[in-house]
């Protein structure tokens, strides 16, 4: 199975759309090889780059029938598989009940069949569960004084003496490996793919360190990276000259500073937000790296900007260290001041969208539900009953008809689910240091399950399962970077098929179904780049052991998850996942 497991895997990471010309195409069953130009079914781009779910995570959610026979051109029965479990099988062949032999049916051969112009040829069923044609001559039907009917009233159902004695002739079938049990063996890379050859990097922070990675929407070829000190857009080009940069934002000892970026639903444009002299100032550019817009400064760090997903409202987020303001601007109007902000006691530390018209925003101990209309303002107050506790992020979707949100605190690893009263303490044994809710293209089922990836300085990602019945989370995969590698970013590809997650110098993406092995991975040229990038930023400091910040690691995945940025130090790595 093993073998069978690695062949499956190099056939989807490099499929031929000829499979007749593969060498050993000879020796396989004829419509074994199906090329996938003509299979109808959906494949996103990463199930098209690493391949579909395994083949137990397919099959049919409903009741099996028991199979009643087997032929020999059939694959055997899967030993995990409903028919499997209720009829017993050994090495293919299903166990009968005492006394009675099973009855398989076999396909019988062109040659003896009796053309009728349409009507069946009855079939006689043989001990060893042969079938054997009456060959009967061609003419009209009988008439209903012809029919012999037997002593259980079926119409034609009597047995030939001459198929009884090919019955009695017929040995017993002889069964060969009945020792032991068929174990079912889940398919798993036996190595995961290595990246480096579809990966490009580019210097793009020069003194500074990258912090944020964002792509334009719906466009794999132009990105947004920044830093403290510094914001670039990015042109992506296959040919020649190669990528083109455009400075937007670069200090040089002014005090000026970048505190958020964010793209436009729509792409057509980007916020930036920088700091200086204790007032923010939000910029507007467009795909060019052209200013078209500066929206009125506030009196605060703009901290955060949050676009929403379906209209042109902007949330901002502006803070101190006393209070804080939740801003909403309208792009479509461009009022010549922000509507009256909602003022907040302490620290917003993350705010979250949920559709057009509603937004969770998480604080200390507490995390605010908010109305959206033509301003923002707080609906409802959540309290986890401990002030001291800070809930660092937030993330919202729907679960049916009720809205769904999960924060977490990265100090005490926590997570919490203030709208279905759900805790969840010691989630992981360090920090957390991300969260992500998997996303849904398609609407398969009436109630999407509510998945949660949570990363965590504990060399940890962990998926789990959120059931807001029974109120309990469930962890459903535990994926390991390796020893001493802490997880510092992650991140599900759009279709939700992978999640891609970070540490210093190594990047893992994983199938989030399968979890286990990842399927691919890839690694900074050397370890000896990656100190000189990161300077002082190391876990822990040799003079007097204490720990210190961990670097910033930024993921983003562009809008067909064909390709994903990885911001770390002062450079960029652009992973092609385009075959």
């Amino acid at each position: 199975m093993k073998g069978h497991g690695e062949a499956a895997v190099t056939l989807q990471r490099a499929w031929n759309h000829d499979p007749q010309s593969l060498p050993f195409a000879p020796y396989i069953r004829t419509h074994a090889l199906v090329s996938l130009d003509g299979n109808p079914a959906p494949f996103t781009p990463s199930k098209y780059f690493f391949g579909p779910v395994p083949l137990e995570l397919e099959m049919p959610k409903g009741p099996v029938a028991p199979e009643t026979g087997a032929a020999t051109d059939q694959a055997p029965v899967s030993p995990t598989s409903k028919a499997a479990r209720e009829g017993g099988v050994s090495n293919g062949h299903l166990i009968a009940e005492a006394g009675a032999p099973p009855t398989t049916v076999k396909k019988a051969r062109k040659g003896d069949r009796a053309e009728t112009n349409g009507d069946e040829v009855p079939m006689e069923v043989d001990s060893d569960g042969a079938i054997t044609e009456k060959k009967l001559p061609v003419t009209g039907s009988p008439s209903p004084a012809e029919m012999v009917v037997d002593g259980d009233g079926d119409v034609s159902m009597d047995v030939r003496p001459d198929v009884q004695q090919e019955q009695e002739a017929a040995a017993a079938p002889t069964f060969t490996l009945t020792t032991g049990h068929s174990v079912g063996v889940q398919i798993s890379p036996a190595k995961a793919a290595d990246l480096s050859p579809n990966t490009a990097i580019l210097d793009v922070a020069g003194d500074d360190h990258v912090t944020r990675t964002l792509w334009r929407p719906h466009d794999p070829t132009t990105l947004v990276a920044a830093g403290d000190t510094f914001c670039s857009l990015w042109k992506l080009q296959s040919t020649s000259p190669g990528p083109v940069e455009e400075k937007l934002v670069e200090s040089k000892g002014d005090g000026n500073c970048v505190s958020a970026v964010a793209w436009h639903p729509k792409g057509q444009k980007f916020a930036v937000a920088t700091y200086n002299d204790m007032r923010g100032s939000i910029t507007m550019y467009d795909v060019a790296g052209n200013a078209v817009d500066l929206l009125p400064e506030v009196p605060r760090m703009i901290t955060g900007l949050h676009w929403s997903d379906n209209s042109s409202h902007l949330i901002v987020v502006a803070s101190d260290s006393k209070v804080s303001e939740l801003a909403l601007w309208d792009d479509s109007l461009r009022p010549d001041g922000f509507p009256s902000p909602q003022v907040v006691d302490g620290s917003v530390y993350d705010l979250s969208w949920l559709g057009h018209k509603q937004a969770f925003a998480s604080g200390n101990g507490v995390v605010y539900q908010c109305d959206v209309d033509s301003s923002i303002r707080i609906a409802k107050t959540f309290s986890s009953g401990d002030t001291d506790k800070t809930w660092t992020f937030i993330r919202c979707a729907n679960a049916g008809s009720s809205p769904v949100a999960v924060a977490a605190s990265s100090g005490t690893a926590a997570l919490w689910v203030p709208t279905h009263d759900m805790h969840l303490d010691d989630a992981h044994q360090g920090d957390i240091t991300s969260i992500e809710l998997r996303p849904y293209l398609e609407q398969t089922q009436p109630t999407l399950p509510v998945v949660l990836a949570s990363s965590s300085t504990d060399d940890t990602v962990k998926i789990w399962h959120i059931d807001l019945d029974s109120k309990q989370f469930t962890c459903i995969h535990r994926l390991n970077l390796g020893p001493s590698m802490p997880a510092l970013a992650s991140c599900f590809s759009p279709d939700g098929y992978a999640i891609a997650a970070a540490s210093r110098d190594r990047l893992s993406i994983w199938n989030v179904e399968r979890g286990g092995t990842p399927m691919a991975t890839w690694a900074m040229p050397t370890l000896a780049e990656a100190t000189k990038e990161e300077g002082t930023d190391h876990a822990v400091n040799g003079h007097n052991g204490s720990i210190e910040p961990l670097p910033d690691r930024s993921l983003s995945w562009d809008t067909d998850g064909k390709k994903l940025a990885f911001g770390f130090g002062k450079q960029l790595a652009v992973v092609n996942l385009q075959r």
